[in-house]
């Protein structure tokens, strides 16, 4: 996707390091193209350059995206934030995490002891529950055999 970076000359990045001191900062851009998979948002660089960066259909809305034509139009002004720069230049923007508003969604990964003796607890019974249906299964072959 060679458009995906306007301005970069084939092997060098000019603008890389411009773009990394921007990183996570929230900037004006104007969207310049559309696809179903996100839309590609031109900002300005300091050196008056410009940049295309890839708002992906995921970092367009804090809700689920089905249609990225109902959100945007080409054209559009939108704020975005610079979430990353990629070593071949690729710049991943996000129009969500641009409103003030936003919160990063606290993904828990630490599983709590209440989680765990539940797990447990339900394993015991699932044991249990699987030696008596195979007790009563036994003892209905048993009456059909007679």
């Amino acid at each position: 996707m060679a458009d995906r970076i306007a301005g970069v000359s084939a092997g060098t990045h000019p603008i890389r390091e411009e773009l990394i001191a921007l990183q996570g900062s929230i900037v004006k851009g104007k969207v310049v193209r559309l696809e179903e998979y996100g839309a590609f948002v031109e900002v300005q660089t300091e050196d008056g350059g410009a940049v295309t960066g890839l708002v992906h259909v995921s970092e367009v809305d804090a809700d689920f995206v089905e249609n990225i034509y109902a959100y945007l139009a080409e054209g559009d002004e939108v704020d975005v934030k610079v979430l990353d720069v990629k070593e071949d230049g690729k710049v991943d923007l996000s129009i969500k995490r641009a409103d003030p508003d936003w919160q990063d969604e606290e993904t828990v990964n630490l599983r709590s002891k209440l989680d765990k003796d539940f797990n447990k607890r339900l394993r015991r019974f699932m044991h249990k529950s699987q030696m008596i249906q195979g007790e009563a299964r036994r003892q209905r072959r048993g009456r059909v055999g007679s």
